[in-house]
């Protein structure tokens, strides 16, 4: 009896501390995909990948980051074609962008992120930003 209150008592703490804080929006992060965008690296390259937040609250919806032409735009909602998409929820999002979390080697074995189409899209994408040291992300 007192050992399964113990374990009762220990998931609720965890469940504490992954919960996304109140004033944490993902599209705040996403719209940083394109401030750190630099065409110099994309070159001629066209990408378009979308990230969908699902069991979020505020946060759920998808996102679309496109590129073409030398220009990256993020707008709300989902392309009709896409050479990836990654499915999450914004707390799986915000352990990526603190570095907690490393989707290319955890994702698939955990299933915190479910990938359609080019799984390598993403490491494209992000080897397409140039972060600054202070940004406080770990990757986008």
């Amino acid at each position: 009896m007192l050992k399964q209150l113990l374990l009762e008592w220990a998931l609720k703490q965890r469940q504490k501390k992954m919960q996304v804080s109140a004033d944490y929006n993902v599209e705040t992060y996403l719209d940083k995909i394109a401030e750190y965008f630099d065409p110099a690296k994309a070159g001629d390259r066209e990408l378009t990948v979308v990230y969908e937040f699902h069991d979020s609250g505020d946060n759920d919806g998808a996102w679309t980051v496109a590129i073409a032409g030398g220009v990256c735009t993020v707008s709300k909602g989902e392309a009709e074609q896409y050479e990836s998409k990654f499915y999450m929820t914004a707390e799986t999002y915000r352990r990526i962008l603190t570095g907690k979390l490393d989707y290319s080697k955890l994702t698939y074995s955990t299933g915190a992120i479910r990938f359609f189409g080019n799984t390598l899209a993403h490491s494209e994408l992000n080897s397409y930003l140039t972060l600054p040291k202070d940004c406080g992300v770990a990757g986008l």
